[in-house]
């Protein structure tokens, strides 16, 4: 008989297994999606540049980054007339004395120009020519006045000039005498060939027919024509035009014989004209006239460093305190000079117009605006009441503080 074995059959826990191994599992592929890999475009691309950009900002701040600080400080103008003498001869300057050494230089000038004349006046000359006077009137002397008028044939008035005595007749004939007479008027209408003459004055008296007179040659220089004449005005003015042309151009030679070394202006030139005269006198008719003018300048010189040296003392006396001199704004003239060329001297005013400014030390500056942000450095500068205007340039643009690195901290202070 056979043996049965009967055992049970437990389903449910392979069922419950199952069951649960979904369950675990579903978790770990839900985590496992949401894990995305960046696309190989943007490794290789992107990512590369966009570390680039890190690094050149970075760069750019370590290497590139600075400040640029532009200060305008107050201002004020010191201007000084000091007398002072130059001498020949002297090696060194005296600054209480305020005497300095001194060298010159000549240059002579003479010229001969001619200028136009510019009046006009209307020239009038009358006729004039002898005439032979005949007296057959009395054997005696006939006294005739002086401006006796003759009238010629054509009407022309001729006068004597003086009183004429005509000798009598004699039995070789009428006496006479030859005279010079005169145009009533001026003209060229009276310039006559031969004529004969009558004396209006003895009219209506036997005299008239038998005191006569007769001309052999022409009656001539009777004109009326406008002519150019030289006049007062032209004469001064032509003197004073080529000699200001003249000193202008010995002041331009003295100057251009100035040493490197040495120190001349205009002002320091003395000129003296030694003639300056027309060839002609005012009145003359002429269209043009020569005018001649000399001259003698001399220019003092002096050297730069004993000028520099002079004025530096001359400002230090009027510097307030905390106060420096822009040297490149300092300017000097020499007006007024008296030059005794005897003793080799001149005297004279030294003038110098300076700009005066309150001194900061641009190093201080600096050390207290290093890693400031601009209203900070603002501020800072402000606090220092000397300054009308300021300006600030960082670079690179987004920079919004001032680098600590004095090396890249500069500073520009402009006189002004």
């Amino acid at each position: 008989m056979a043996n049965w074995k009967i055992q049970d059959i437990a389903p449910p826990k392979k069922l419950t297994k199952k069951v649960e191994e979904p369950v675990t599992e579903e978790p770990e592929k839900r985590i496992k999606r949401k894990r995305r890999r960046l696309p190989s475009w943007f490794k290789k691309g992107v990512l590369p540049l966009l570390v680039l950009a890190v690094l050149l900002v970075g760069a750019v701040h370590v290497f590139f980054a600075k400040a640029e600080v532009t200060l305008w400080p107050e201002v004020r103008q010191v201007k000084l007339l000091v007398p002072i003498v130059a001498e020949v001869g002297r090696e060194q300057l005296d600054k209480e004395e305020r005497i300095i050494p001194a060298r010159t230089l000549t240059e002579e000038k003479k010229v001969t120009r001619l200028f136009p004349a510019s009046s006009n006046t209307i020239k009038v000359n009358r006729a004039s020519g002898t005439i032979r006077i005949f007296n057959a009137y009395t054997v005696s002397s006939y006294t005739l006045i002086a401006k006796t008028r003759f009238v010629s044939e054509e009407g022309r008035l001729f006068r004597t000039p003086v009183r004429i005595t005509i000798p009598g007749s004699t039995d070789e004939g009428p006496g006479f005498i030859d005279i010079e007479v005169t145009a009533a008027e001026p003209g060229e209408e009276y310039n006559i060939g031969p004529s004969s003459f009558s004396v209006p004055g003895l009219s209506g008296s036997p005299a008239f027919t038998a005191i006569y007179g007769e001309s052999a040659e022409p009656m001539t220089g009777g004109s009326e024509r406008v002519v150019s004449v030289v006049s007062e005005d032209d004469i001064k003015e032509a003197k004073e035009s080529l000699t200001e042309e003249l000193k202008l151009k010995a002041t331009e030679d003295l100057l251009s014989r100035v040493p490197g070394h040495m120190l001349a202006t205009k002002d320091s030139i003395s000129i003296e004209v030694t003639e300056a005269d027309s060839l002609v006198g005012a009145g003359a008719e002429l269209d043009q006239f020569n005018v001649r003018v000399s001259l003698a300048a001399t220019v003092f010189m002096f050297q730069k460093a004993d000028i520099n040296t002079l004025v530096n003392v001359l400002l230090l006396k009027e510097l307030r305190e905390g106060e420096r001199i822009a040297e490149d704004k300092t300017i000097t003239s020499f007006e007024q000079i008296v030059v005794n060329k005897d003793i080799g001297t001149a005297s004279l005013e030294l003038g110098v117009e300076a700009t005066a400014y309150q001194y900061v030390d641009p190093t201080e500056i600096k050390i207290k605006l290093r890693g400031k942000s601009k209203d900070e450095a603002e501020s800072i500068l402000a606090s220092y009441n000397v300054f009308y205007q300021t300006e600030f340039s960082l670079w690179p643009f987004w920079l919004s503080s001032i680098p600590r690195n004095l090396d890249k901290l500069f500073l520009n202070i402009i006189i002004d």
